[in-house]
């Protein structure tokens, strides 16, 4: 049902219909994981991975071949040969041989052969096998981290973008209050109520908001087309965004023990693979030192005759062992050995370095979501206070008690206060999807 969804979604892209894609955040993560390309490419990698295992095990089955031959002979080939001796004797008291040309060759020869080789023993073929496997399961846990990272991305994307749409709103709301604030002016300036001061300044503050605006707009659509970007939807498309910054915002999650976390984060268990795997590239390279025996077994059947005739064949049956010994390749197996060794030993320092990151990650990520909780309750505080002192004084100004200026400065409080409120729910929310992910949980679940 979901595959089919996301084909309709998709056909109604293509179509280019009039009216707008109503995307909650589920829908639009759904579409990032069905057409990110990033993601796509990783999944590739895991095939890859997987066909490699099955290449370096095909090395440890045995390989068969089998042939079949069809010679016709064009050419009469002959060759001297005795028949008999004359009756006389030459002047050295010896009998003259009497030669003829007889065929060499027959009109058609046949031929068929069956060969088996399998390996019985080669330590680094074992090893590669080994090192397929743990590579294989690497590139899954690679494409997990990936998935994680790119889903983290599509939350904090659509909340942008639902942030941006915020302020858009809000700039749009100030510029059509100036605007009707600068009308009801011109009607008292008209009936000598206002002073032609009051009405300039009026317009000046309305005009003073239309680039604002403009750049509000701006800078929202810029960051949908990041986000359709990134859910492989076409640019012209129009969306709608219906979860807003205010729905649904998840509790401050508990802090969890920093040890459990690093068995839950792909990138960290990714590096330990890696570990592994370079483990067993110096097994790989130990292995050079050991002999390699293999087993052969052939069959053969050969025949030649003038016609069509598969008689009187010859039949060959062989088998065979091959021990290869290596003796000496001028030291550079054991320097690759060493440089696996050395290689082993970053990748574990490399690791330890990845812990200690992690573990600062998630005590960093404790202090922000903190301080950003913090600061969404203060900033919820102020726009509330911001709007009533906002009514205030607009009741007070159309009575004649506020100035405009007075007005100009409620309005610009409150249009901060309400800016400031969607900015601290986003920088919540963007703390919150980032502490998910640094725990390993950067699921398609949002919360």
């Amino acid at each position: 049902m979901k595959r089919i969804a996301l084909i309709l979604i998709s056909l109604s892209l293509g179509l280019q219909s009039l009216s707008a894609l109503d995307l909650s955040l589920n829908d639009y993560m759904n579409m990032v994981e069905e057409s990110n390309k990033d993601l796509y490419m990783a999944d590739i990698d895991t095939k890859l991975a997987e066909t490699q295992k099955k290449l370096a095990r095909s090395q440890a089955l045995p390989m068969v071949s089998a042939s079949a031959g069809y010679t016709r002979n064009l050419l009469e080939i002959t060759t001297p040969y005795a028949i008999g001796a004359e009756a006389g004797t030459n002047a050295y008291g010896y009998h003259d041989l009497i030669y003829a040309d007889v065929p060499y060759n027959s009109k058609n020869d046949f031929s068929v052969s069956v060969g088996v080789q399998q390996l019985l023993f080669d330590m680094s073929v074992f090893q590669a096998l080994k090192a397929s496997r743990k590579y294989s399961d690497m590139a899954g846990t690679i494409y997990e981290a990936t998935r994680q990272g790119i889903l983290t991305a599509a939350k904090q994307l659509y909340y942008q973008c639902v942030l941006l749409e915020e302020v858009y709103n809000v700039k749009k709301e100030t510029e059509q209050n100036a605007y009707e604030t600068w009308q009801d002016i011109m009607m008292k300036y008209e009936n000598d109520l206002a002073s032609e001061l009051d009405v300039l300044q009026a317009e000046v503050n309305w005009q003073i908001n239309i680039p604002e605006s403009t750049q509000a707009a701006r800078n929202r659509d810029l960051a949908l087309n990041n986000m359709k970007l990134l859910a492989g939807i076409d640019t012209s498309a129009e969306v709608n965004l219906t979860d807003g910054l205010t729905l649904g915002l998840p509790e401050q999650p508990a802090w969890p023990e920093p040890g459990s976390v690093l068995s839950s984060r792909p990138d960290y268990v990714t590096m330990q693979q890696q570990v592994e795997l370079l483990e067993i590239n110096k097994d790989a390279e130990k292995a050079t030192f050991y002999p390699s025996l293999s087993a052969t077994l052939g069959y053969g059947w050969q025949a030649s005759n003038d016609e069509f005739s598969f008689d009187d064949g010859t039949n060959a049956l062989q088998a065979g062992l091959e021990l290869t010994i290596p003796i000496f390749y001028g030291g550079s197996r054991f320097a690759k050995l060493e440089e696996a060794k050395l290689n082993l030993e970053q990748s574990k320092v490399d690791l330890l370095k990845k812990q200690d990151e992690i573990l600062s990650e998630i005590s960093n990520l404790q202090l922000l979501l903190a301080e950003s909780s913090s600061r969404l309750v203060s900033a919820e505080k102020t726009r509330e206070t911001a709007d009533r002192a906002y009514r205030i004084m607009e009741i007070s100004a159309r009575n004649g008690m506020a100035t405009q200026l007075d007005l100009k400065d409620a309005r610009l409080s409150q249009s901060n206060a309400t800016l400031n409120y969607y900015s601290a729910v986003y920088d919540y929310l963007d703390a919150y999807f980032q502490w998910q992910q640094a725990l390993g949980e950067g699921d398609i679940n949002p919360f």
